[in-house]
């Protein structure tokens, strides 16, 4: 048996002066960042971490320009179906590019930082800074999932303690230090790429004081933030300060703070909040005399009891009996994943690619990395985690269905950008992917496989059925019979992005539909659907994803391959099981071309993890440990697990998920792999709790010719009829 305590506790990041990392507290709905003193006091380093307090409720749009409307984003191009509406964007989408008047559109709602904790010197008022400050040692308690900050200021020792609450939106600040006192400090929302806070428009938001409550209003959002422990009392513009409770005189009184955050007004908050409870805090009297009995140490045993007990739950890989320093650090990049996930991504919401820590894409979230963000916590014994994100789908069906009508097919087409206003962003890329098209059906199957229970949960099986229809009717009929995919698309390795209205036939996107569609399918017999069978003759018709040479490349047939950035067409024997359509020899070359002179200095965060993937389904155990480990610029992680990528980038949550599920894979196996088998038999692995990932599916014999089915069932799409 695993001593899951010794495994979680020999990883706890310590960050001292020198060493990389940001530590950050939370429960997937509300995390709080710190810097090294526990707050957020400190100004980051430029292209490092902006340390913040994010919520998922906590979305903020400026007012809307007059003129631009986001009808005015939209194109036509043409498809198999006819013409069909994408929300274009004509010029580049990276960060910094000029977006003329889609900007609005692309950065509105975004995700606001509520509130900055500031450490100040009593004695002066001033903020303190890095001069100030005497770093030591920052530590954070994975059993307990609490962060001690150590220090000196002045040359006299400071401690801070910072927790969050499990359930609720509640933190909870212990400070010390008698010298130091504690303020909010509260910023108006931004539009920038990568900013959650804009400190210069101070004009524009309304900071309130009301006894023990501070009332907080920008443009569309209204919260609260309700104290305890401390008086808080308006200072300066957007600056309140905590007070010990028996008031300025008291100069020996150590802080022991408990923050409230409460959505007042938000026109996100059925979809963000939903039925969650409210934060309870400790009542009056108490608060009156401190709220230490029932404030901070309440919060810290919650935090403790929540933690221990998900680690003592869930899944386990214990890798210390190996020597290998491999063996080390995919068991520390696994359990600092675990939780960085559990923090910035087990919410309600698709998390955005840098979690609750600071925006990335404004705060806007991304379905085709979905998958990465969440595919490992039914595999790690978390079920129910995924199974509460799932009701995003739920939520999104309307617009989903609507975009799918607009484009001439049934059921839901998932959009790639977008916030809890369920519009998409305009975008040369995002509305042009599909692979974010089959994730649902993938990540209900895999809630399945954790809990047989969830076959027969109505949401789930509606999300799988809309998902195959569109599948199914987005699919090109060719001349010859058989059915592929495009024009228009973008490739998962989103080059060629000009090209996109003639691109067809991406190799992983024609696996990964095939695939899906069969899985779809089989939720159709359990259901006894009388249409069960359709789904599986449709995936018998679908091209090979192989190109005319047999060999697996980016696209069946097409652009030569462009050998940099993701190397996606992996993923078709990896995150997809094999189906019979890539023979393993087909994908052992593919591996082997990929690792002879791709540019991985220009990989991202999932890639390595991705194609640690196929060498597992291949047999190759070592190849696998060494591609998810490759020494690449964006799959290094430093003491907190984070995984830079670029300055705007300097954290990236798809590659802490892709670390985990590819650790499943490896560790976990798949239907009829037997034990652990992407992981080095000399490591000795100890497993538990790890289920295994969805094995392959047999080979399906093609349909005799010269009398293909006909690609529509007998329900026909809105404004199409196919003969």
């Amino acid at each position: 048996m695993i001593d899951r305590r010794a495994l979680v506790s020999r990883h706890d990041p310590v960050l001292t002066p020198g060493v990389e990392g940001v530590l950050s507290v939370g429960n997937g709905h509300l995390a709080a960042s710190l810097d090294r003193t526990g707050t957020q006091t400190l100004a980051p380093d430029p292209g490092a971490p902006r340390p913040a307090v994010l919520a998922e409720w906590g979305w903020h749009s400026l007012p809307a320009p007059d003129g631009p409307q986001r009808e005015d984003h939209v194109r036509r191009y043409r498809s198999p179906r006819g013409e069909v509406p994408y929300m274009d964007l004509v010029g580049p989408s990276e960060p910094g590019a000029d977006e003329g008047s889609a900007r609005w559109f692309r950065a509105n709602p975004h995700k606001v930082a509520l509130l900055a904790l500031v450490l100040v010197d009593r004695e002066t008022g001033r903020r303190l800074t890095a001069e100030d400050v005497t770093l030591e040692r920052q530590h954070l308690d994975l059993w307990r999932g609490v962060v001690t900050s150590e220090f000196l200021h002045r040359g006299q020792p400071c401690t801070i303690l910072t927790a969050a609450d499990p359930e609720h939106d509640v933190l909870a600040v212990q400070v010390s230090a008698a010298h130091l006192g504690l303020e909010l400090r509260f910023p108006y929302g931004s539009e920038d790429w990568d900013a959650a806070e804009d400190w210069g428009s101070g004009d524009r938001h309304r900071t309130a004081v009301d006894s023990g409550t501070i009332h907080r209003e920008l443009d569309d959002l209204a919260y609260t933030v309700e104290v305890a422990g401390a008086v808080p009392s308006l200072r300066g513009e957007h600056r309140v300060a905590l007070e010990a409770p028996g008031g300025a005189d008291d100069a020996s009184a150590d802080l022991d703070v408990v923050l409230a955050l409460r959505p007042v007004r938000s026109p996100h908050l059925p979809l963000t909040v939903g039925g969650r409870p409210a934060p309870v805090l400790p009542s009056a009297a108490a608060r009156a005399a401190g709220g230490r009995a029932a404030g901070g140490a309440a919060v810290v045993g919650r935090s403790a009891r929540a933690w221990s007990q998900y680690w003592e739950r869930t899944g386990a890989l214990d890798l210390s009996a190996s020597g290998d320093p491999r063996a080390h650090e995919l068991e520390r990049r696994v359990v600092l994943s675990r939780q960085l996930q559990r923090v910035h991504a087990a919410g309600r919401l698709p998390p955005a690619e840098t979690g609750l820590m600071q925006n990335s894409w404004r705060g806007r979230f991304h379905l085709e990395m979905h998958w990465w963000h969440s595919a490992h916590f039914p595999l790690w014994g978390d079920v129910e985690t995924l199974r509460r994100g799932m009701d995003f789908y739920t939520a999104a069906l309307p617009a989903a269905r609507a975009t799918a009508r607009a484009q001439h097919c049934r059921g839901a087409r998932w959009p790639k950008q977008i916030g809890p206003d369920l519009h998409e962003s305009p975008s040369d890329i995002g509305p042009f992917l599909l692979w974010q098209q089959p994730h649902p059906i993938h990540l209900a199957e895999l809630c399945r496989r954790a809990d047989p229970a969830l076959g027969g949960d109505e949401a789930l099986q509606r999300i799988v059925e809309e998902s195959a229809l569109f599948l199914q009717d987005v699919l090109r009929e060719d001349p010859d019979g058989a059915l592929g995919l495009g024009p228009p698309l973008v490739g998962a390795q989103e080059r060629h992005v000009a090209e996109r209205a003639q691109l067809q036939d991406p190799a992983f996107e024609l696996a990964y539909t095939a695939w899906a569609l069969r899985i779809a399918d089989a939720w159709r017999h359990r259901r006894g659907a009388r249409d069960a069978g359709e789904l599986t003759a449709i995936a018998r018709r679908l091209r090979s994803p192989l190109d005319p040479r047999g060999r697996l490349r980016t696209f069946r047939r097409g652009p030569a391959m462009t050998r940099s950035d993701h190397p996606a067409h992996l993923l078709a024997h990896g995150l997809v099981p094999p189906t019979g359509t890539i023979p393993d020899p087909v994908a052992a070359e593919a591996l082997e071309d990929a690792l002879a002179d791709w540019d991985w200095e220009s990989t991202w965060g999932w890639d390595c993890p991705a194609a640690a993937m196929t060498a597992a389904r291949l047999g190759r155990p070592e190849l696998a440990a060494d591609l998810l480990l490759r020494d690449t610029p964006k799959n290094r992680f430093d003491t907190s697990g984070h995984c830079y990528q670029r300055p705007t980038l300097p954290l990236y949550l798809p590659a802490n998920g892709a670390t985990l599920a590819a650790a499943a894979l490896m560790s976990g196996g798949w239907d009829g792999s037997g034990p652990a088998p992407g992981l080095p038999a000399h490591w000795r692995a100890q497993v538990e709790g790890i289920l295994p990932s969805p094995g392959p599916l047999a080979p399906l014999l093609p349909l005799p010719r010269p009398s293909p089915p006909a690609l529509q069932s007998s329900s026909t799409s809105p404004g199409r009829h196919r003969s």
